[in-house]
């Protein structure tokens, strides 16, 4: 890779420089595939290693594993503007909201179910399974532009909605809804406002309560620099005593450690929606990571990742490439996708993870998304590559 890879350039922040030299990776890799996978830092290396001594060294230091579990709620609720009885530890999103939708009962006259067509695969699959228990399944469409305004979702919501699901921000082509605004629209009508907000959480700054929403899913995986095995549900309180879910396990109890199988007492708090064991060591990972992002702050990160996505689309602009991702910077998330032609999407990643720059793609669309890590640099090795590969990409 260029030397502009290897060294800062002058261009970037003296802090952001600091937080890319926590992870050792960076130093010869364009990491842009974090709506993927984050980057792996030291920190996170350094909680994997402290839960393997504390395996090695006490056998099974459960209460000590189970501090983490908790912690790492914590840490959660205090990103989001959060309680932290009203947040779950899941083992995945689908699992989170499985365990929501089996406390769901479609039989009376509120028994439609609206979600966006840019909802994550999994989580569509799991609200269509609901039709089978009497879920009217009501879907929105994205517009010739490939974007879903609040306006769009009016048709479907009406007086029989129970629950409007979205995802933040298209994992296909990194638009970023208006979250406030649809909030309104489902609540007009008494619909609960649902959020799938793993292709942006630790990318910007998001309080639930300001943004209307009654129920938020996400996991670490991504911007929030954990491991595999983690997600978390934000349930709002006021919802808890209409919920009751069917999907459970010895984590759900009011008392996990009971070991009592006369009953099912269920939690007061959200951790009702818990299930079994937990991943234990992707919580040691995940909450390294988490504190990490907290260590720096949502509103600085998501500062620089619109500095930098707002220069991609120049340089694109620049060198004739054509965005997949909305122009205006109020409908972009952490993500800015490119047009590859068709059938050569494979070759197209291939190539630019020979130059060491890491991207990943759905559809037709390459997609790059940025951290707070990320440098003017990273642009640049991204526009050689993409030069490189011309005939691939769709022209202006």
């Amino acid at each position: 890779m260029s030397q502009s890879i290897e060294t800062q350039s002058i261009e970037t922040p003296a802090e952001v420089a600091a937080f890319r030299s926590l992870f050792p990776g960076l130093e010869r890799t364009a990491h842009l595939a974090n709506n993927s996978k984050g980057a792996l830092s030291r920190p996170v290396i350094e909680a994997h290693e402290e839960y393997l001594r504390s395996w090695q060294e006490h056998g099974s230091p459960w209460h000590d594993w189970v501090d983490r579990h908790e912690r790492l709620r914590e840490r959660f609720a205090t990103m989001i503007g959060a309680q932290v009885h009203e947040v779950a530890l899941c083992a995945s999103v689908t699992a989170g909201l499985a365990s929501l939708a089996s406390a769901l009962d479609w039989s009376g006259s509120r028994n439609a179910l609206v979600f966006d067509d840019y909802s994550f695969p999994s989580v569509a699959y799991l609200w269509h399974a609901q039709a089978g228990y009497g879920a009217q399944i009501r879907r929105v469409a994205p517009d010739a532009a490939g974007e879903i305004t609040p306006d769009a979702f009016v048709p479907a919501l009406d007086e029989h909605s129970r629950l409007l699901s979205v995802s933040h921000v298209c994992y296909k082509n990194g638009h970023r809804l208006d979250l406030p605004a649809i909030a309104d629209r489902a609540h007009a009508v008494g619909a609960w406002f649902v959020v799938d907000d793993y292709q942006c959480s630790g990318s910007r700054a998001l309080d639930v309560r300001t943004a209307g929403i009654d129920v938020l899913t996400t996991g670490t995986v991504k911007f929030l620099l954990g491991s595999p095995g983690v997600a978390f549900l934000y349930v709002a309180e006021e919802l808890l005593t209409d919920l009751h879910p069917r999907l459970t396990g010895w984590f759900a109890q009011q008392n996990p450690d009971d070991f009592q199988i006369d009953a099912h007492i269920e939690a007061a708090a959200a951790t009702r929606f818990q299930l079994g064991t937990p991943a234990i060591p992707s919580i040691y990972d995940s909450l390294a990571g988490l504190e990490l992002i907290l260590s720096v702050g949502l509103e600085p990160i998501g500062v620089w990742i619109a500095t930098l996505s707002a220069r991609l689309m120049d340089r694109l602009d620049e060198e004739g490439f054509v965005p997949a991702t909305p122009r205006d910077p109020a409908k972009r998330g952490p993500q800015v996708a490119v047009r590859v032609k068709p059938g050569q999407m494979n070759a197209a990643v291939a190539h630019l993870a020979s130059r060491d720059v890491v991207v990943s793609s759905r559809d037709d669309n390459l997609r790059c998304a940025f951290h707070y890590y990320n440098t003017f640099d990273d642009i640049e090795a991204l526009i050689a590559g993409l030069r490189a590969i011309a005939p691939l990409l769709e022209r202006a």
